[in-house]
């Protein structure tokens, strides 16, 4: 792992990349920074200031982007950015909604077919950037003993509900853009170092969710949470930009 991460450390530090996000983004953020600290002689620019960003300048661009429970702000929002800052500047950008965008009440055929059309317009309108597609994070669901006296007893389980909707939401995703660069947080939250996932069933169907491990609050990541998934991150990234190389326009 620790030779890896570093040439992946180092892909993603020769690369021009926007991340929009809102709270779980930060912890990712947060994770990558912790996960390069070890290597100091990669110089990793990640940046919150799009003013800093120079044409041929290789950044980790990240911002806030939109309202949380309001997801199609947040389409708006990055595309705005785009638009309006980040012409000619980046060459990867990848959104992400957080798990507060997604619950147990949403139409999720409706937001994904909402966020398609607003993607897919960016996508057609910038073909010199490659747009990354994000998986929606996950909440914890709690199981044991009492978790199922109460489902026995008829008890509606919201935070199984919820991430129910959210799992409906990332196969949408995955099974749409088959043909796009995906980074799959929602798997990297629920799969252990052993490679075995978190999951719990309703209605015969196996759904995932958040390790408990991972998290203090059921949903944002602690410092184990977000190095695990931060590192899933970087070498996801690291092998999409592989994948699809941009010519560098200062080497061109």
């Amino acid at each position: 792992m620790p030779q890896s991460l570093e040439k992946d450390l180092q892909t993603l530090a020769d690369a021009r990349v926007f991340f929009g996000h809102q709270s779980v983004g930060k912890n990712i953020i947060a994770g990558i920074e912790e996960l390069s600290g070890d290597y100091q002689e990669i110089d990793l620019n990640i940046t919150g200031n799009s003013t800093e960003v120079g044409g041929t300048s290789c950044c980790l661009l990240h911002t806030a982007v939109g309202k949380n429970t309001d997801p199609l702000s947040k389409c708006v929002d990055f595309g705005r950015i785009l638009d309006q800052q980040l012409i000619g500047k980046i060459d990867y950008a990848l959104l992400k909604f957080c798990y507060i965008d997604i619950n147990r009440d949403s139409d999720v055929t409706k937001l994904f077919e909402d966020f398609k059309r607003t993607m897919d317009d960016l996508i057609d309108r910038h073909p010199e950037i490659t747009f990354i597609h994000a998986t929606v994070p996950l909440r914890h669901s709690p199981g044991g003993l009492g978790v199922w006296i109460r489902e026995l007893l008829g008890r509606p389980n919201n935070s199984k509900l919820d991430n129910i909707k959210r799992n409906q939401f990332n196969h949408l995703l995955r099974t749409h853009y088959t043909q796009s660069p995906i980074v799959d947080i929602a798997a990297s939250e629920s799969t252990y170092p052993d490679g075995k996932r978190e999951t719990f069933k309703m209605d015969g169907q196996t759904y995932y969710s958040l390790i408990g491990e991972y998290t203090d609050d059921g949903g944002h990541l602690n410092e184990n949470g977000r190095r695990r998934v931060a590192s899933a991150f970087v070498r996801e990234l690291a092998q999409i930009i592989r994948n699809h190389p941009r010519i560098d326009p200062g080497r061109a």
